[in-house]
């Protein structure tokens, strides 16, 4: 996933809002798109967030590997851990067991990191309707 932006407001915001459309005319059988951002030079995923992506921490990013983070064919050269994004286009079933860590002492330890699926309705809709943010 890749983001072109040309300085305009909430442009990365808009450009997503298409991207997202045109996949649930197009591709109705996608029901997830994942992305990866690299916090070793700067990306901090200030856009992901802001185009409501889910955070979906890898046990990479949670516990250091044994082999350094692990190292990519580049010549065996170690790359720094990415963080994982998750936007959900449409319901998985299985989506959830599929991006959680699998380790069951990093989930007792920090189960804030626990990728969740998004609960408690649509914001927007209580938005227009006049309801508090908070009191959702």
């Amino acid at each position: 996933m890749r983001w072109c932006l040309y300085g305009e407001k909430n442009g990365g915001s808009q450009q997503w809002a298409r991207v997202v459309r045109w996949l649930r005319e197009t591709r109705p059988d996608v029901t997830t798109v994942i992305s990866y951002s690299d916090p070793s030079v700067g990306h901090t995923g200030a856009l992901y967030r802001a185009c409501n992506w889910l955070w979906a921490p890898t046990w990479h990013r949670l516990r250091p590997a044994p082999s350094g983070h692990g190292k990519w064919t580049d010549g065996g050269k170690v790359e720094a851990v990415k963080d994982r994004w998750v936007f959900c286009l449409q319901p998985d079933a299985e989506r959830a067991a599929l991006l959680s860590v699998q380790d069951d002492s990093l989930r007792r330890k920090m189960p804030w990191a626990e990728f969740r699926e998004r609960t408690g309705g649509d914001f927007k809709k209580w938005k227009s309707l006049g309801v508090d943010g908070g009191a959702l």
